[in-house]
């Protein structure tokens, strides 16, 4: 039986610890490929927790070593820590501190702000976080334990750091929002009035918002159960109240669009408006623009996020009704309004061919003088429909012919990656917490900012990764 001796050194070359090296037997006489790959497998689980244990000894006997003098020495305590490697057995050094004149209880990692709300690493916290967001929490417990060879976390314990991470994502948003409004309350640029849509060349700055919602969780369920499972008997007995959350995707002067949704609190209600939440973005994108922006808005036809559109850029504000929600609204009235299949289908052949033309009032006059309804009351309704959105409804035929869109295809996308992949599944449902932080960190994914929500600046390198020795 061979064996593997791992040498640590500082920066002046001495080794660490020289009488207890770390050495490990190998058998390297392994006949295949495949036991060659499992020993190395197992030598990694061995060896990597223990040059962390050994790295984490240095540095904290050097931070006891450069002290200062109100730090008194009070002992040390075992403890446990959950790495992406395995488990670390440590003794943490405790403290008394007399630097405010009174004795008070600190430890290393206080003095160093690691390892604050729990034992568990950042990347192993990393890793569950990115994870939650594809798999079911039970689901991660699981890889977790295939990745590090123990059964370190359960599923209780990572929605807690997934629901914790995301609150301070949060509340730095919240913080980003109120300093950008309290700096620049009325430095919104105009939005111009008139746009030529049907330009290819011509500049446009597009906006996009839907909503989506998750069922919502019985307010007597256990958080065992809701943790635990992902998902709740949802009875029509027993139903309750939708999650409902927001997706925003407004386009960058570099390209690309910026996701953004509601930014909440510990019960996963709102504590900034959205018009405040896409104002304030906007202004940090363009804030600095002399010219009127040439926003154009695609949505729906939701009363909701006209309200919150309005709100932001002003009665001036350019908004095309999404083409598909359109003809989807129209099929499903004329469903109810038309006595009998040859007459719903004369009478969409009609209405698609010159809505898909933008002629509004050729649609109006058609359903006021040429539909004889089974169902006045709904007739009505479309017609009160296209009334109200007439000055949305354009030339699609003409504006697609221009390699523009037509739809809100992109956030309906944008919509299913940020809540619906993961949440809409089957039997699942949802509180507003677990529902709108998951949706958080998926935004901060999407907007490429993962990594540096979890890397200190200083520790990454022009790739935005850290360093070797820095990830062991």
């Amino acid at each position: 039986m061979a064996t593997i001796e791992v040498i640590i050194r500082d920066p002046e070359g001495k080794v660490f610890d020289k009488e207890n090296r770390l050495i490990y037997p190998m058998d390297l006489g392994k006949a295949t490929f495949y036991e060659i790959e499992g020993a190395v497998e197992q030598f990694k689980k061995r060896v990597l927790p223990d040059i962390e244990a050994e790295l984490l000894e240095a540095a904290q006997k050097k931070f006891i070593e450069g002290k200062a003098k109100t730090l008194i020495c009070n002992g040390k305590v075992p403890v446990t820590l959950k790495t992406l490697h395995g488990e670390i057995d440590f003794k943490l050094q405790r403290f008394i501190d007399r630097s405010d004149g009174e004795d008070r209880q600190v430890n290393y990692f206080d003095m160093t702000r690691q390892f604050q709300e729990r034992y568990v690493s950042d990347r192993l916290q990393e890793v569950v976080c990115y994870y939650s967001n594809r798999f079911s929490y039970t689901e991660v417990a699981r890889l977790v334990e295939r990745l590090t060879g123990t059964d370190q976390l359960s599923d209780q314990t990572i929605w807690k750091i997934e629901t914790d991470k995301a609150l301070a994502v949060n509340k730095q948003r919240e913080a980003e929002v109120h300093e950008v409004m309290s700096k620049a309350p009325h430095d919104l640029p105009k939005v111009a009035e008139a746009v030529d849509i049907y330009d290819p060349k011509s500049r446009e700055i597009r906006l996009f918002q839907d909503g989506i919602q998750v069922p919502g969780q019985k307010e007597n369920r256990h958080r065992n159960q809701s943790v635990s499972k992902d998902n709740d008997d949802f009875s029509k007995d027993n139903k309750t109240s939708p999650v409902p959350s927001q997706v925003i995707l407004l386009e960058k002067k570099s390209g690309g669009f910026e996701y953004m949704t509601e930014v909440i609190d510990e019960a996963g209600e709102e504590v900034v408006t959205l018009p405040e939440v896409i104002k304030s973005q906007v202004i940090k994108e363009y804030g600095e623009e002399k010219e009127p922006l040439p926003v154009v808005a695609i949505a729906d036809g939701a009363k909701d996020i006209r309200q919150c559109l309005l709100t932001v850029f002003g009665v001036g504000l350019i908004i095309i009704l999404d083409w598909y929600h359109l003809g989807k609204k129209v099929r499903e009235f004329m469903s109810m309004i038309c006595r009998n299949k040859e007459e719903k289908k004369e009478h969409l052949k009609f209405l698609f061919s010159h809505l898909w033309h933008g002629q509004v009032y050729a649609v109006l006059d058609y359903l006021q003088t040429k539909v004889i309804p089974k169902n006045p009351d709904k007739l009505q309704e479309l017609i009160n429909y296209i009334e109200k959105h007439k000055k949305e409804i354009i030339n699609y035929k003409r504006r697609k012919k221009a390699g523009k869109p037509i739809g809100s295809g992109r956030v309906e996308k944008g919509c299913d990656q940020v809540i619906g992949f993961r949440q809409k599944k089957k039997g699942m449902s949802w509180s507003k917490l677990g529902s709108r932080s998951l949706g958080s960190l998926r935004v901060v994914e999407l907007n490429g900012q993962w990594e540096s929500l979890w890397l200190p600046k200083d520790a990454a390198n022009d790739n935005g990764c850290l360093p070797l020795a820095a990830n062991l």
